[in-house]
């Protein structure tokens, strides 16, 4: 199946809406596919092919969100090329069969449904319209912040629940990582009133730049006990931080998001999930979180910063 809202258009066509904080810059897209050039015939497709057939594309059709994060004084793309952050990878709920998806946009459920992007205010939305089959209209918001700081708001409505099945749902969301410094995401392990700091991923056993011998595995790794809804990445001597409104949003990490399996260099896909029991009908849910990319002053920083966050929503 293939939707017509899903398409490819000339990189000089390019959908993405500029949303700018004091420090930082964030391109936002839905899930159009942007060519570097016009091929006539040319329908690239992201898994079908080996790595070499994916260079008529800067952007595959399919991923949405954020497409490019950087800070002004560094020039740097934190999103791994081709990719997107915060896209809606995985959806199940439960007793309902999913829709189709638009078979040439891979890996993922949500992100093969056509997307819709608007402009709100200084920010973006992202829809995806009730599906026939799931029934759920589904939003995700992003606005600027503070400087260093890019609010998001997620939020489903669902029009249908499971005849003879609880009312369950659970959907993920990936940041695919331009950067191999650290496969690690820390999180606060334990308790909220007793905790420790921990990690999930690890270091490529390998000599970076050096692929002989080397042999792939992905992996995936999953926080346990996690303490609170706030977590972090190393990019050099920078941080990439992610919080969460709701305790219910865990975090996973799979050491491999979007480079080839024979190449050593990691890049990490720093992934969350959420999930909902008897989820309401015809009433939004969901949760708001802020992603922060800056100096990295500590384990301590990271924490002050979402208790700032937190006490700032009351």
């Amino acid at each position: 199946m293939q939707y017509p809202a899903l398409k490819y258009v000339p990189q000089a066509a390019d959908r993405s809406i500029t949303i700018e904080t004091a420090e930082l810059v964030a391109k936002i897209i839905d899930n159009t596919g942007l060519e570097l050039r016009e091929v006539p015939g040319h329908v690239p497709h992201f898994g079908r092919y080996g790595l070499g057939h994916h260079l008529a594309t800067t952007h595959h059709l399919g991923y949405h969100g954020i497409r490019s994060l950087y800070r002004k004084d560094e020039k740097r793309n934190l999103v791994v090329r081709w990719a997107s952050w915060l896209n809606l990878q995985s959806v199940r709920v439960a007793g309902i069969e999913n829709d189709p998806v638009d078979e040439r946009a891979a890996y993922g459920v949500g992100r093969g449904w056509p997307v819709r992007i608007e402009r709100k205010d200084e920010g973006v939305v992202l829809t995806i319209d009730p599906m026939p089959q799931t029934q759920f209209e589904y939003t995700i918001e992003f606005q600027p912040a503070e400087p260093e700081g890019i609010d998001f708001a997620v939020r489903f409505t669902f029009h249908r629940k499971p005849d003879d099945t609880p009312a369950r749902f659970y959907a993920s969301w990936p940041c695919y990582m331009n950067a191999y410094d650290d496969v690690r995401f820390h999180y606060p392990k334990g308790t909220p009133d007793r905790w420790q700091w921990a990690h999930i991923g690890e270091k490529p056993d390998a000599v970076i730049g050096d692929p002989v011998g080397y042999e792939h595995h992905q992996e995936s790794y999953h926080a346990e006990d996690q303490a609170m809804p706030v977590g972090y990445g190393l990019i050099g001597e920078r941080v990439l931080m992610l919080m969460f409104s709701d305790p219910s949003v865990t975090f996973f990490v799979v050491n491999s998001g979007g480079h080839a399996a024979d190449s050593p260099v990691q890049n990490p896909a720093w992934d969350f999930s959420w999930e909902i029991d008897d989820y309401p009908l015809d009433e939004p849910v969901g949760f708001d979180g802020r992603l922060i990319y800056g100096d990295f002053q500590g384990p301590e920083g990271v924490l002050e910063r979402y208790r700032q966050w937190a006490e700032s929503r009351g």
